[in-house]
């Protein structure tokens, strides 16, 4: 069912929703109305500043590794121009074994830049559905 498609999010939306609770808790405790209204609203604005602080790291991995990707794309496109035209088994095993060997002596992978993007999603999805 739909429900236990999403379980897996069920600790990450209690933690959202913890979050912005507590920031509530804090605006009320400040004076504001405890209705709808201003301590809701800024209640939302700290999660999302909260939110935003806790993501930093991936969003530097993921320039870091985009960083590394775009600096060895002249090597990269070298490699390519090599085995240009050449179809057969051998010649791509050996453009794979360079590419390879080209990731590791620059320490980088493709998959490193959109490993933080899935690392974030579950935590937008819970976003969406609190």
């Amino acid at each position: 069912s739909r429900m236990d498609f999403f379980a897996f999010l069920y600790p990450i939306e209690w933690v959202v929703a913890w979050i912005m609770y507590f920031c509530h808790q804090g605006l009320t405790f400040l004076g504001f109305s405890d209705g709808p209204g201003p301590a809701w609203v800024l209640s939302i604005v700290g999660l999302v500043i909260i939110i935003r602080i806790l993501l930093i790291p991936l969003f530097f991995k993921q320039i870091k590794a985009s960083r590394g990707m775009q600096l060895l794309q002249p090597e990269m496109q070298a490699i390519q121009k090599k085995y240009k035209g050449k179809t057969d088994p051998a010649s791509r095993e050996a453009m794979s074994r360079e590419t390879m060997e080209l990731y590791r002596k620059h320490g980088t992978n493709p998959f490193a830049s959109c490993m933080p993007i899935l690392l974030q999603s579950p935590i937008f999805f819970a976003l969406f559905r609190v």
